[in-house]
């Protein structure tokens, strides 16, 4: 891959991770903001309700007097609270018109703020005149929440509403102080990954031209190494010195070239990256493990808020919708309770029940009282209108199976589907009285505020839900989506990271492997040939023939080696460019491979025994040279690669138009997961590992060599191996048509 084109993914995966991690943001911005307004709509409401019934109860008649009633036009699709809320907007016109009491909107202010407050919302908070919104500015209809309108007196055109100002800045703030440096991580992360890549195409790059001058050299040397082969029967020992000596130089200076490049590499290379960018993994993970925590952590607490609403929702229902019809059927048998609390009214009242009579289908009527009572805890409406109405509904006992239901169908509603429960207790020993439905409070588990059943809060009631931890995960899944995302884009970093260091390892090792090949298998020939023409130069063995015949052999075998090395490399190239010209005809296999066997066996230096069988396969059409080639590199390995026994198998066979011819020895074997690389070019680290020498042998050039000779002519190589036991190599020839 080109390194622009690395920088460019690089930019575009930080791309993705920001625009990932904005519009989560910004889907959080929105759903928070509307959150926000329905809880301010909710508190205002509360606020306004309570402040008017405290300006009712703070008029100057006794308790349960009635100042006057509201009436509302009936309307069956209008939820209840919607009802009440219109009642009192009445009844703050009335206070206004009939009584001179305006409402004190510092007061609502303060009631609001505290109501805003234990619903998680701190921020200041005013209530004014309505207005028109639109005239406002973009900038500040995006921070600003304002509440539904709420008339004061209707008939004069008076309305207020409330706003907060940017009421999810905190929340905002505490996300962006973790996303920044996640942003600013996953920058870093993505940087250390694109500079180790450049060094990774800085070693690939280096590699190329190892790979090239080494093509080169070798392609130099054919010539000389076969002037070196054709003067060693001629006994021309100073010629061959020269030329050996001339082809070491080219050998050396190709070596330290390869060396000096690798040396400016190492000098470059960026360790510190590396730790960083390991430090800035661990660092980013821990850094999701806190996104995780604290996103949890706010959905839970806003979860709380719920169960607190839903349970004080059920309770109310007990108290209006059971307690009290049972309530009113025993006032109506018993005469003397109905004197008790019969109500008085206001004169103004009076004139308002006798303008309403007959019109009871027309209007929903609700009568409001004068009640001096203290409010102990932070109440709402709807809770307050309970205890204040559970106080007079004394010999009516509480439904535990009613109140059940009911926060069960709240909690239902708002997608709680966690087992919940109802328990009666005494405060503040603890001890259970009555429950219904899940009441084991454990770890996890969500218990609401208790309400007391008595004045002295002796006897209180309380709701516990089951753990819903699905229910608060997928509450908040908007910013989880992204935040799982980009745990995952860490995953792949840490991933990729194993696979560059392996990378990076493995190309060091070629590096290395390829200059110890280098010496090995082109400098230690060399200088074989060198010392025995020197040494055959200067005469001292001419009166001794079988040494200055064992000198002549190993120049030979050397110069042979190094021959068929440069044969080689440059069949490869050939083959690279497309200019390889195969002779094909029909090569008789029985002599190929008896001559190919016997001098195997004279150089082999171990005991090997070959098997050889033909089935309906004498002959295969190919290149003679090339499939001699061929047929040799697989024996060499197979000797190469084996104990000190050997035993190899040789089976030519032919089968649906195809020549097969197997080489099957009992050596080392070859594991599942180098097999699939041992036939890339300069492979070597499969060869290294199974070498009993304990080192890696030549240039990982010969099992390429044999694939792309097939492939040129049109067949194909595959290996069937299992380590420790056998290896056996298939060659496929189509059969001549």
């Amino acid at each position: 891959m080109k390194l622009r084109s690395l920088y460019i993914l690089s930019i575009v995966g930080l791309f993705l991770v920001v625009v990932i991690q904005l519009g989560g943001m910004m889907y959080a911005y929105d759903s928070y903001k509307k959150e926000a307004k329905r809880t301010l709509d909710e508190c205002f409401r509360q606020a306004f309700i309570e402040t008017v019934d405290n300006q009712i109860n703070n008029l100057p008649f006794p308790d349960y007097t009635i100042p006057f009633y509201s009436y509302i036009p009936k309307d069956e699709n209008r939820p209840m609270d919607n009802e009440v809320f219109l009642g009192y907007q009445q009844a703050a016109s009335f206070l206004q018109d009939v009584y001179q009491v305006t409402i004190p909107l510092d007061e609502m202010e303060r009631t609001l703020e505290k109501k805003l407050k234990w619903k998680n919302i701190d921020r200041t908070v005013w209530i004014d005149a309505a207005e028109d919104h639109s005239q406002y500015s973009a900038y500040r209809r995006f921070k600003t929440v304002v509440s539904d309108t709420a008339w004061l007196n209707e008939k004069k055109g008076e309305a207020i509403e409330a706003a907060i100002i940017a009421p999810f800045l905190p929340l905002v703030k505490d996300v962006f102080f973790l996303f920044l440096p996640t942003l600013l991580l996953t920058a870093f992360l993505i940087y250390s990954w694109a500079q180790q890549m450049k060094y990774i195409i800085s070693q690939r790059r280096g590699i190329e031209e190892q790979r090239s001058a080494f093509y080169t050299l070798a392609e130099k040397m054919r010539q000389p190494i076969g002037e070196v082969r054709s003067r060693i029967p001629e006994q021309r020992w100073e010629e061959i010195e020269t030329s050996g000596k001339h082809i070491l130089d080219m050998t050396e200076e190709t070596l330290s070239a390869a060396k000096e490049e690798e040396w400016k590499r190492q000098a470059h290379k960026q360790h510190s990256f590396k730790i960083f960018f390991i430090i800035s993994l661990l660092a980013s993970c821990l850094l999701m493990v806190a996104w995780f925590v604290y996103l949890y952590r706010t959905a839970a607490r806003e979860t709380v808020y719920q169960v607190n609403d839903c349970f004080e929702a059920a309770f109310y229902d007990e108290v209006m919708y059971n307690r009290y019809p049972l309530f009113r059927s025993q006032l109506g048998e018993n005469r003397e309770s109905e004197e008790r609390i019969k109500r008085s009214e206001s004169p103004f009242a009076e004139e308002q029940r006798e303008y309403l009579k007959g019109k009871e289908a027309e209007y929903t009527i609700n009568i409001l009282y004068v009640v001096h009572t203290h409010n102990t805890i932070d109440q709402n409406y709807r809770l307050r209108a309970a205890l204040i109405m559970q106080k007079h509904l004394e010999g009516v006992e509480m439904n535990f199976q009613y109140l059940d239901s009911a926060f069960a169908g709240y909690l239902s509603r708002l997608g709680m589907k966690s087992r919940s429960g109802i328990r009666q207790f005494r405060y503040p020993s603890d001890s259970t009285v009555a429950q219904v439905g899940y009441t084991s409070v454990k770890y996890g588990d969500y218990t609401s505020r208790f309400i007391p059943l008595k004045e002295d809060s002796t006897l209180c009631v309380q709701g516990v839900v089951k753990n819903p931890y699905r229910y608060v995960a997928t509450s908040i899944w908007y910013l989880l989506l992204p935040l799982w995302i980009t745990f995952l884009v860490m995953l792949d970093c840490i991933f990729g990271q194993v696979k560059v260091l392996r990378m990076q390892h493995r190309l060091e090792q070629f590096q290395k492997d390829f200059t110890y090949a280098m010496i090995h298998d082109m400098k230690s020939p060399l200088n074989s040939i060198l010392m025995a023409a020197h040494v055959l130069a200067g005469g001292k063995l001419a009166d001794k023939p079988e040494k200055e015949e064992k000198y002549r052999r190993v120049m030979t075998e050397e110069s042979e080696h190094l021959l068929a090395l440069s044969n080689r490399v440059l069949m490869l190239t050939q083959l690279d460019e497309g200019h390889l010209e195969l002779h094909k005809e029909e090569v008789a296999l029985r002599p190929l491979l008896d001559d190919l066997v016997a001098k195997i066996s004279l150089k082999a230096g171990k005991r090997v025994e070959f098997n050889t069988v033909y089935h309906r396969c004498e002959t295969v059409y190919a290149d003679a040279f090339c499939l001699r080639e061929v047929l040799g590199n697989l024996l060499d390995n197979a000797i190469k690669y084996s104990c000190e026994k050997v035993k190899i198998d040789i089976i030519c066979e032919s089968e649906r138009g195809i020549c097969k011819i197997k080489v099957c020895d009992n050596g080392l074997g070859i594991s599942l997961k180098d097999q699939s690389r041992i036939f890339n070019r300069f492979e070597r680290s499969a060869a290294a590992a199974r070498s009993s020498k304990g080192g890696a042998t030549g240039f990982g050039l010969g099992l390429n060599y044999v694939q792309q000779v097939m492939l040129a002519h049109e067949g194909r190589v595959e290996v069937e191996s299992e380590e420790g036991r056998f290896s056996e190599f298939t060659l496929y020839f189509p059969v001549r048509s």
